[in-house]
């Protein structure tokens, strides 16, 4: 997966949102970057980066992924 459709992807995940804690969660990261990530978060970018292709599943959206409506 490219970097744009990386961003197209955290862009359509991000307009998906509804809590209000999530999005304020969000604003704060993007206002502190400096900020250590947290080990979790880390560890899934890193195995989300060294994945075969064939070993990912396509999906449009969360919500399909998640088989919900």
């Amino acid at each position: 997966m490219t970097i744009e459709q990386r961003k197209l992807e955290l862009i359509n995940w991000i307009t998906a949102i509804q809590r209000e804690d999530v999005i304020a969660y969000i604003e704060d990261f993007r206002n502190n970057p400096d900020e250590k990530l947290p080990n979790t978060i880390l560890e899934l970018l890193h195995e989300s980066s060294s994945a075969k292709i064939g070993d990912c599943i396509e999906h449009t959206s969360a919500r399909e992924l998640l088989g919900r409506k």
